[in-house]
């Protein structure tokens, strides 16, 4: 084996010299902590910042950390979110390292002095470790199954090799992840509290807000450093994954004329089934679809758009429709052009998401009988062949310019980088979710 020199990049792979990486192990350096130690050290501070000398910081912190969402409509889905181990970890965690107290300290700075001579030597030089740690954002490089992550900090630049495990089995290059970085036991770098994950396609708009936000930070504290601010954005970067990830604006669905779109159900009592269905099939607008339904056109430029469908049924008539002003003008016009053959009853709506959400699950797609092998090679074809075509197409992103295009102008190249970063993770993903296969 050839001698690595302690300047040397480690040939782990992780990015970092030598003597900061394998190193140690070799030299079968002993951590400063051990596991136990950690967990021991943070339950004493999660108590002691439980204390009530605190209650009323903890309640402004946690009105800055969810901010305008308190103000919203009550929604279940906040409420459990808010409930949730991760969410609550992360908003324990701000509260505990970061958020300023009316003094300019933080309740860790405050359990540090008064309770030291307390903690073991193990616990100490944990806590020693977290001093100054703060959440930042960074951008996945590469991912080293089962070993950690190199990462670039968006802010500055820098790359650094993460140890992390589980995680390894989730990320994808190009996802940006705000975590707190801080060192292990044993010297090497981990994320402390569980990070937040974005897709890549948000990254550019994060980084605006934050440069945005620090600007502002500056003009109001010119005396605080980069360090600070982290520490104060953290409730940005929370409601930024609330926005964008965890619980983002519903789609509102609209019809091609613009109406709030809603399933809406006219229906008659039906007094004269034959009269009804001669009335019907005497408008130019409405199509005989034969089995006693019609589907009812409007002229849309040089076009046709569907209005509803007419079902004749032996003792009703019904018009389904997607908006509350199609119903309403089905149950006029019908009511008129049927006449003494049908009997306006009621109309009946039923929002989209409730309708989405109590329509019959679909059954379990049956396991094909194509190899893994076999699969993932047609997959890869498949993507191969539609990127290819995918570069000479012009799109609306790049002000429907094609990729090549916008490969050769600076002012469009970035808006590529970052699409091809937000298409690369989203395929990985797609393609073992595709073949069904499990990352580990």
């Amino acid at each position: 084996m050839s001698t690595v020199g302690r300047n040397e990049l480690c040939p782990c792979g992780s990015g970092l010299k030598f003597k900061r990486c394998c190193l140690k192990n070799r030299l079968g350096v002993l951590p400063v902590y051990r596991p136990e130690e950690r967990h021991s050290a943070l339950a004493k501070l999660v108590r002691f910042a439980e204390r009530a000398e605190f209650d009323g910081q903890r309640k402004i912190a946690f009105e800055d950390f969810w901010g305008d969402w308190l103000d919203d409509e009550p929604d279940p889905r906040l409420d459990e979110l808010a409930r949730s181990e991760s969410v609550s970890i992360a908003y324990n965690s701000w509260f505990a390292y970061d958020f300023e107290l009316p003094d300019g300290r933080t309740v860790f700075d405050l359990f540090i002095d008064r309770e030291a001579k307390q903690l073991s030597s193990g616990e100490r030089a944990f806590l020693d470790g977290m001093q100054g740690s703060h959440l930042r954002l960074y951008e996945i490089l590469e991912v080293k199954f089962d070993r950690g992550v190199a990462v670039r900090d968006l802010w500055d630049d820098r790359r650094l090799f993460v140890r992390e495990r589980a995680a390894t089995r989730q990320l994808v290059a190009w996802d940006v992840i705000a975590g707190r970085v801080a060192k292990a036991g044993d010297g090497e770098l981990v994320f402390e509290t569980l990070p937040y994950l974005f897709p890549a396609a948000i990254k550019d708009d994060l980084m605006k807000s934050l440069r945005a936000a620090h600007k502002h930070y500056l003009h109001e504290l010119p005396h605080k450093g980069i360090e600070a601010f982290f520490k104060a954005a953290v409730p940005l970067i929370h409601q930024a994954w609330l926005d964008h990830v965890a619980l983002p604006p519903r789609p509102k669905m609209v019809t091609g004329t613009g109406e709030p779109m809603i399933f809406a159900k006219v229906v008659f009592d039906l007094l004269d089934r034959d009269a009804a269905n001669r009335a019907l099939a005497a408008r130019q607008d409405l199509v005989d679809q034969a089995h006693g339904s019609y589907l009812w056109l409007q002229p849309a430029g040089d076009m046709q758009r569907s209005i509803g469908v007419i079902y004749v049924e032996e003792k009703r008539m019904v018009c389904e429709t997607l908006s509350r002003q199609r119903a309403e003008k089905a149950r006029d016009e019908l009511s008129r052009l049927c006449g003494a053959a049908v009997r306006f009853r009621a109309i009946s709506y039923q929002d989209i998401e409730q309708a989405l959400k109590h329509a019959p699950q679909r059954a379990e797609r049956k396991a094909t009988e194509i190899p893994d092998e076999a699969q993932e090679k047609l997959l890869g074809e498949f993507y191969e062949r539609h990127y290819r075509g995918w570069l000479d197409e012009s799109v609306p992103a790049l002000g429907n310019r094609t990729p090549r295009h916008a490969a050769k102008l600076k002012t469009v190249r970035p808006k590529l980088i970052a699409l091809l970063k937000d298409f690369e993770s989203h395929s990985e993903r797609q393609m073992w979710a595709e073949l069904g296969l499990d990352r580990e």
